[in-house]
């Protein structure tokens, strides 16, 4: 009887003494309490942005699904595609078994986001719109995957790294800025307002987003809106060669500052339309550009 009492204690020993793991929870940038039982390994990327975050907050081993154009950094192009950021792959999707979805706030659309909802998926919506929240995402994503360390490291290091920008520049309180028009797209002409953090790319080189004060987050400015601001420099974000075309048709206004001056430039979008930490080049870029002199 003793022998079997002592057996039995030790077999719930182990159980007894196995803490109880704790419970992820934090806010997303939508405001909702994502709570998970576990860390995501499981993870599925709505925009090729929020790819890069995954990764730069030590996701590699974890991703497993991803949209269109994800292909950054080289390991990307290998995972499963879902369909594009704009039009998403639900049946894709599920065949995955994420235990965890990130979506684009401002780009994914919000009926399917819903519908990823009611299947009972976890989503964490995400909309950086400022410097300090591509580090933030960051370190919340380590936390929901459990990889802290990597993440926070990462996220340091892109602090260093902009703060490093910003004194080499020094142009945070430039009074006389230079006019500059940021063009997103083509066909309708569309930029950005101050909410944008492309928008604070050009403040923190020097630059005045001529559109800076539009209730929109995109907006398509009329022609005459654009001529009348007359813009010293203009700035395309198109892909591939597609921005040089863009840039050629401002060429039928030769009144224009930025074409008199010959200040017509296409920057790699994937380093400004992206919110992640290689924003950073896009900043080198857009200050170089608007400050040839240093």
């Amino acid at each position: 009887m003793y022998t079997q009492l002592i057996f039995f204690l030790l077999l719930f020993v182990p159980v007894i003494l196995t803490p109880a793991r704790a419970q992820i929870q934090l806010d997303d940038d939508a405001g909702q309490t994502i709570i998970l039982q576990q860390p995501a390994r499981r993870i599925i990327s709505l925009s090729p942005g929020l790819t890069e975050l995954v990764y730069a907050a030590g996701g590699s081993d974890y991703i497993k699904g991803v949209v269109s154009y994800s292909d950054f950094p080289e390991h990307a192009k290998t995972l499963s595609r879902i369909g594009s950021y704009n039009a998403l792959d639900i049946e894709s999707i599920l065949v995955l078994q994420p235990d965890l979805i990130i979506a684009w706030k401002s780009g994914n659309p919000k009926h399917q986001i819903e519908k990823l909802k009611r299947l009972g998926l976890t989503v964490y919506i995400s909309e950086p719109r400022d410097f300090s929240d591509i580090p933030d995402t960051i370190i919340r994503l380590g936390k929901l995957m459990a990889t802290d360390g990597i993440a926070e490291q990462n996220a340091h290091d892109f602090t260093r790294q902009l703060n490093e920008l910003k004194q080499r520049y020094k142009i945070v309180n430039k009074k006389d800025r230079t006019r500059t028009f940021i063009q997103i797209w083509n066909n309708p002409v569309m930029s950005v307002n101050q909410e944008h953090l492309i928008s604070r790319v050009i403040s923190l080189c020097g630059g005045k987003n001529i559109f800076a004060q539009t209730n929109s987050l995109t907006y398509s400015p009329n022609m005459e809106s654009i001529l009348e601001h007359d813009p010293e420099i203009i700035i395309a974000t198109g892909m591939a060669d597609a921005s040089e075309l863009w840039l050629k048709r401002w060429q039928q206004w030769p009144f224009l500052s930025a074409v008199k001056n010959n200040r017509l430039y296409a920057v790699n979008p994937d380093h400004l339309v992206r919110h992640t930490p290689r924003i950073l080049l896009g900043v080198k870029e857009v200050c170089q550009l608007i400050n040839p002199e240093q």
